[in-house]
C-alpha cells in the first residue's frame, strides 16, 4: 500500500513539471523574440550607428545657427478685452534661412506688415494672456508669412516686444 502512494504521487509530480515546461518554455522564447525586436527597432543591431550620430550631430549644429535676422518695426495695435480697448505693442524679428531669402523677404515687406497688423489686430485680449495664445499667435504668423514669402524663406519669427496696455 505504502509503494502505491508513491507510485500515485510521482506522476502527479512529473505532471505539474510537465504543465510548467509547456507554459514556461514558449513564454521565455516570446519574450527573447519580443526583446530582439525591441532592440532592432530601437537600432541597438545597427551597424552604421557611428555615422548617423556624426550626421545627426552635424545637422543639430546646422539647426542650432542662427540665420541672417530681419528685424521689423514695432507694431501697436487696439485688441478688445470685454467691452474695451486694449493696445498690444509687438515686436517681432524674423530668421531668414540665408541672404538670398533675406533679400526676398526684404522685397515682400509691405504684405508681410499688412498680414502681422491683420492677424495681430484680430486677436482678443483672452486669446494672448496666457503662454499658449502667445504661442499660438506666433504659429499663426509664422504660417502667414512663410505663405507670402515662399515656404523655404523664413525659419522663425522671435517677438522681440510684446506689452498689453
Amino acid at each position: 500500500m505504502a509503494k502505491e502512494k508513491e507510485v500515485q504521487e510521482k506522476p502527479a509530480k512529473s505532471g505539474s513539471k510537465n504543465k510548467i515546461f509547456l507554459i514556461g518554455v514558449p513564454l521565455l522564447i516570446v519574450l527573447i523574440f519580443a526583446g530582439a525586436a525591441g532592440a532592432y527597432f530601437l537600432g541597438v543591431f545597427s551597424a552604421g550607428d557611428s555615422g548617423t550620430a556624426e550626421a545627426a550631430v552635424e545637422n543639430q549644429e546646422e539647426d542650432d545657427r542662427l540665420g541672417p535676422l530681419l528685424e521689423m518695426d514695432d507694431f501697436v495695435v487696439n485688441i478688445m478685452h470685454k467691452d474695451t480697448a486694449r493696445f498690444l505693442k509687438v515686436g517681432v524679428t524674423l530668421e531668414a534661412e540665408d541672404e538670398e531669402s533675406k533679400a526676398a523677404i526684404e522685397g515682400r515687406m509691405p504684405q508681410i506688415t499688412d498680414a502681422v497688423l491683420l492677424l495681430v489686430g484680430n486677436r482678443r485680449f483672452d486669446d494672448i494672456k496666457d503662454l499658449q495664445g502667445k504661442m499660438q499667435l506666433k504659429a499663426d504668423l509664422l504660417a502667414r508669412i512663410k505663405e507670402l514669402s515662399g515656404r523655404g524663406e523664413v525659419r522663425n519669427l522671435y517677438f522681440t516686444d510684446f506689452v498689453v496696455q
